[in-house]
C-alpha cells in the first residue's frame, strides 16, 4: 500500500506545478484527504503543500488568492490532528500541548511565503518556520501548540496577528518582525526563550567553515521590502562579520497596540532594540528568567517574577521595579511604580502629549539632581525616539493633524533634552560621558552641534529635516567608544539622511560606517567625514594652498573616513601631496597630486604602470570570470581617475 500512497502523493504534487489553480483546488482536496485516509502521510502532505506556498512570487499570490487560501486551511486541518488526541477543531485551544520533538506533531517551513488570510488557530505544531513570510491578511494563532522551535524572524503581518493563548514549547524567534497593526499575545505561554530583540540566527566561525552553504543560504534571503513610514531600507544585513552570521538590525517592531497581558516567561524575555509605536501591555505577565525590557510604553501592573526566576538580571523602564524584600514572600517578586524616581511616574507612556511633555521636564529636572540616573534617564528618552511615527515626516507644518503636530512637537523637546544636557553650558549641568542609543530612530532637525558624547549608536536611523553634528565630540570620555552609523563589519545597516547634515569640527572617535550612509541630498552634506570628502578636498586643493596644509587636511580626511586602522595609517604616511617636475625633454610641465612620500613619483604615474600587469593570481582567485580586457579597463579607469585629481 505504501508505494502506492507515495505515487499519489507525487501525482497530486506534480498537478500543482501546473498553470490551472482549478486543479490545484483538485490536487489540494486530494491531498488532504490522503492524508485522513493514511495518518502516516500526513508530514509528506505538508511538505508538498508547504512546497506549493513557498512557490508563489507577491505578484502571483495576488492573482491566487482562492487557491493559496484552500492550501492554508488543509495545512490547519492536518495540523490540528494529533493521534494522541484527534481532531482539534477550529478556534479551539490545543490543550497543553506536546513536549519538544513530539514526533505526531507537524513540521512545517513557510520561509518566505506569501500568506493570505490564515486561520491555524489550535493547531499543534512540531518545528515551525515562518522565517521572512509575508502575512498579507489576518493570521490567527490562538490556542495553537508549537512542540519545537517557533520562528517568525523578518515576518511581516499586515492586519492584526493573533498568538492568545499560544504555548511555546521551544524557542520563539520574532527577532524584526514587523507587525504593522494590532498584535495580541496575551494568555501565551513561552517555555523557553521569547526573542523579540535583536539578533537571533548564529553559527561560530568553524561552524561556518564546515558548512559553507550557511553564508550562501544568508545572502539569498530576500525579506519582505522595507517601506516603513519615514524610513528607507536600511539594509539589516544577515552577516554582520567574518567570524559569525548573526541577524542584523532592530528587534521587532509594533506599529500598534500590543499585548502580552497574562503572557507567562519561563525563560529569557527578550525585547532589546525592540519598537513599539502603541500600547505594550505586560498586565499580570509573569517572568521567570533573564528580562530585557525597557521601552517607556511597557505597561507592567500586576506583573510579577516567578520563583524559578531566582538572581536572573531585568532590565526594567525606568519607572518599574521589583518589589523590595520585606514585603512578603509575594511581595518582592511583584513588578511595583519606582517611588525611587519620583516625581517621574511613567508620563512618557500617557496618551496625553501635555503630560509626555511634562514628563520630559521632570525627567531632565531628575537627571540634573541625581547624576546616578542620567544615563537611564537617557537611554529612556532614546527609548522613546526608537519609537515607530505612523505619518509621513513632512517640512509643511499645516499639512499636520493636531496629534501629528504634537507628536513631532515632543520629539522635538526629547531631542533637545540630549543636546542640552551633554553640552556643556554654564546654565545648567552637564551630564558628562553619556551613551546615546538611537538604533532605527526616526529624527527631525537633530542638532547635537558642541555636544560632548562618550558613544552613539545611530545604525539604520533616518535624519530628516536639518541634522549637525558641527564641533560634536564622541569617545572622548572615561568609558567612550566613538559613534557608529552602520553595524560593524558591514555595509547594512546604515543611516539615511534626508536633508542637509554638518559634520563639520566633528571628532568623532572610532567612527565605522558614515561612508556607507546614505545621504538623498548629496550636496547640502558638509564635512561629513565619508570617502567624500576625500575627494571634495583634492578638488579643493588644485592650484590653491600649500603642499603641506594640503596634506595635512588629505590624511585627516581619509582617517576620519575610514578609521585609524594600521592599514589606513600606513597608507596616510605613505602618500603626501606634492608636485613633481615633467619629463626630461619638457621639465616645466609640473603636476600636482598624491605622490609616494618623500619621492618625486606620483600615485596616477604608478596606477599607469599597472595597466600592463596581467590579472594577478590572488585577484583571478576571487573573481574567476574576470577577463584580461575587463582588468584593463579597472585599472585604466583607476589611473584617470588619480589623474584628474591633479593639477597639470
Amino acid at each position: 500500500m505504501r508505494p502506492d500512497v507515495s505515487e499519489a502523493c507525487r501525482h497530486a504534487a506534480g498537478r500543482l506545478a501546473g498553470p490551472d489553480p482549478d486543479v490545484h483546488l483538485t490536487a489540494l482536496r486530494e491531498l488532504e484527504a490522503l492524508a485522513r485516509k493514511h495518518p502516516a502521510r500526513r508530514q509528506a502532505v505538508a511538505d508538498v503543500v508547504c512546497r506549493y506556498l513557498r512557490g508563489f512570487t507577491a505578484q502571483a499570490a495576488d492573482d491566487c488568492v482562492g487557491v493559496r487560501v484552500e492550501a492554508a486551511a488543509v495545512l490547519a486541518v492536518l495540523a490540528r490532528r494529533h493521534p494522541a488526541t484527534g481532531d482539534v477543531p477550529a478556534g479551539v485551544t490545543a490543550g497543553a500541548g506536546c513536549g519538544t520533538g513530539c514526533g505526531e506533531c507537524l513540521d512545517i517551513d513557510l520561509t518566505g511565503a506569501v500568506l493570505p488570510d490564515v486561520d491555524f488557530s489550535g493547531c499543534r505544531f512540531g518545528r515551525a518556520r515562518f522565517v521572512d513570510a509575508h502575512f498579507r491578511d489576518g493570521c490567527v494563532f490562538d490556542g495553537a501548540c508549537f512542540a519545537g522551535e517557533a520562528l517568525f524572524q523578518r515576518a511581516v503581518f499586515e492586519k492584526e496577528a493573533c498568538f492568545s493563548g499560544v504555548r511555546f514549547g521551544d524557542a520563539a524567534e520574532f527577532g524584526r518582525a514587523r507587525f504593522r497593526a494590532c498584535a495580541d499575545f496575551s494568555g501565551a505561554c513561552f517555555q523557553d526563550v521569547a526573542w523579540f530583540g535583536r539578533g537571533e540566527d548564529e553559527l561560530a566561525g568553524d561552524e561556518l567553515l564546515e558548512n559553507g552553504s550557511a553564508w550562501e543560504g544568508a545572502e539569498a534571503r530576500r525579506p519582505v521590502a522595507w517601506d516603513e513610514p519615514n524610513e528607507d531600507d536600511p539594509h539589516w544585513p544577515l552577516a554582520v562579520d567574518y567570524e559569525t552570521w548573526e541577524e542584523g538590525g532592530d528587534g521587532a517592531r509594533f506599529n500598534d497596540r500590543v499585548s502580552f497581558t497574562e503572557a507567562r516567561f519561563a525563560r529569557a524575555a527578550w525585547f532589546w532594540k525592540a519598537r513599539f509605536g502603541g500600547q505594550a501591555l505586560f498586565q499580570r505577565a509573569v517572568f521567570g528568567g533573564r528580562v530585557h525590557l525597557t521601552q517607556p510604553a511597557a505597561d507592567l501592573t500586576g506583573a510579577r517574577l516567578s520563583d524559578a526566576n531566582g538572581a536572573e538580571r531585568q532590565d526594567w523602564p525606568l519607572g518599574w521595579t521589583a518589589a523590595t524584600p520585606g514585603a512578603g514572600r509575594e511581595g518582592h517578586r511583584r513588578l511595583v511604580p519606582d517611588a525611587s524616581v519620583a516625581p517621574y511616574h511613567r508620563q512618557l507612556a500617557d496618551p496625553d502629549p501635555e503630560v509626555r511633555l511634562d514628563g520630559l521636564r521632570v525627567l531632565g529636572a531628575l537627571g540634573d539632581s541625581r547624576p546616578d540616573l542620567r544615563q537611564r534617564v537617557i537611554d529612556t528618552v532614546c527609548a522613546y525616539l526608537r519609537t515607530p511615527l505612523a505619518f509621513e515626516v513632512t517640512a509643511d507644518t499645516f499639512a499636520l493633524t493636531p496629534s501629528q503636530f504634537a507628536d513631532v512637537r515632543m520629539r522635538r523637546a526629547a531631542q533637545r533634552l540630549l543636546a542640552d544636557r551633554t553640552r556643556p553650558s554654564a546654565d545648567r549641568p552637564f551630564w558628562e560621558d553619556m551613551r546615546l542609543r538611537l538604533s532605527g530612530a526616526t529624527l527631525i532637525d537633530f542638532d547635537v552641534s558642541g555636544c560632548r558624547l562618550a558613544h552613539g549608536d545611530f545604525t539604520g536611523t533616518q535624519f530628516h529635516g536639518s541634522t549637525t553634528f558641527a564641533d560634536a565630540s564622541f569617545g572622548t570620555g572615561a568609558s567612550g567608544s566613538g559613534i557608529v552609523f552602520c553595524l560593524e563589519g558591514s555595509r547594512g545597516g546604515r543611516a539615511s539622511f534626508h536633508g542637509r547634515a554638518d559634520f563639520s569640527g566633528a571628532s568623532l572617535f572610532w567612527c565605522e560606517g558614515l561612508r556607507h550612509c546614505l545621504f538623498h541630498t548629496d550636496d547640502a552634506v558638509r564635512a561629513t567625514g565619508t570617502g567624500q570628502d576625500l575627494i571634495r578636498m583634492l578638488l579643493g586643493a588644485r592650484g590653491t594652498g600649500a603642499s603641506t596644509d594640503i596634506t595635512t587636511g588629505f590624511r585627516n580626511a581619509l582617517l576620519t573616513a575610514y578609521s585609524e586602522s594600521p592599514d589606513n595609517l600606513a597608507c596616510a604616511e605613505h602618500l603626501e601631496y606634492g608636485s613633481v617636475p615633467g619629463p626630461p625633454y619638457a621639465p616645466e610641465r609640473e603636476r600636482s597630486g598624491l605622490r609616494i612620500t618623500g619621492t618625486g613619483i606620483l600615485v596616477s604615474d604608478v596606477a599607469c604602470r599597472m595597466e600592463d600587469i596581467p590579472v594577478p593570481a590572488s585577484v583571478a582567485e576571487d573573481y574567476p570570470e574576470l577577463s584580461p580586457g575587463q582588468w584593463s579597463a579597472v585599472t585604466r579607469v583607476v589611473t584617470l581617475l588619480l589623474g584628474a585629481l591633479e593639477t597639470p
